[in-house]
């Protein structure tokens, strides 16, 4: 795409995480915004003529703080555009390929209520279509802190809690739970956490716990699936 475009062309490029750029395309939809799935295409065009419109919405939700917890590139790309129409045209790409290739680690990633609630309808999405690998993405792009499990201690965890808290393993199960479903979570941890065993945790529940009541988003990397990226246009 961008050589279709012509490097010449490019006035600036500007990075939006992973959360950004969903809630950009959910609430721009007139731009015919595309989300291939697994496939993972994210691309929306904004022709110079009908800029405007998409300024506008920038400026809104930039002087509301609606995109304040989690804005990274939102904000530079709001004060990048020009006001007036018909200077220059906006296309949104994905990014290429290479973070599929990084080695997958089990997380809990703890996610700030403030963002939670503007990414959640984001993470359900991926949740129902199955792309774990996606959602493990966008959790740990937005997430506050993040705990990381080698295999082992993943899979000790998961018996911990068959054995003692079966609750928090349909949870985990489950993948993601809500900022009400924090303390009963945290407590049930404590309860079973031996340092010794999960020091990473251990240290998590005493020093970052307290901090606020998150969003888990608990990644097992035993359900991502490879897939084939697909190719950059040309």
């Amino acid at each position: 795409m961008l050589r279709t475009i012509g490097e010449q062309h490019v006035l600036d490029r500007i990075e939006l995480m992973s959360g950004e750029w969903r809630v950009l395309f959910a609430i721009n939809k007139e731009y015919a915004p595309t989300v291939g799935g697994p496939r993972r295409l994210a691309r929306m065009m904004v022709a110079p003529d009908r800029l405007a419109g998409l300024v506008n919405g920038l400026w809104r939700n930039e002087l509301h703080d609606r995109w304040q917890p989690l804005a990274f590139g939102l904000t530079t790309l709001t004060l990048a555009l020009p006001l007036a129409s018909g200077l220059v045209g906006v296309v949104f790409l994905e990014e290429e390929e290479e973070w599929l290739y990084a080695p997958p680690v089990n997380e809990v990633s703890a996610i700030r209520p403030s963002i939670f609630a503007l990414i959640e309808p984001h993470m359900r999405e991926l949740l129902r279509q199955g792309d774990f690998v996606s959602l493990g993405r966008l959790a740990a792009d937005h997430a506050d802190s993040i705990v990381e499990f080698s295999t082992t201690r993943w899979l000790a965890l998961r018996e911990a809690c068959q054995h003692r808290a079966p609750a928090i393993l349909k949870i985990l199960d489950r993948r993601l739970a809500g900022p009400d479903e924090y303390d009963g979570i945290i407590a049930a941890l404590k309860a079973i956490v031996d340092p010794q065993q999960q020091p990473s945790l251990d240290s998590w529940l005493r020093v970052q716990a307290g901090r606020s009541k998150y969003a888990l988003y608990f990644r097992d990397i035993r359900v991502e699936k490879v897939v084939t990226p697909v190719a950059m246009a040309s």
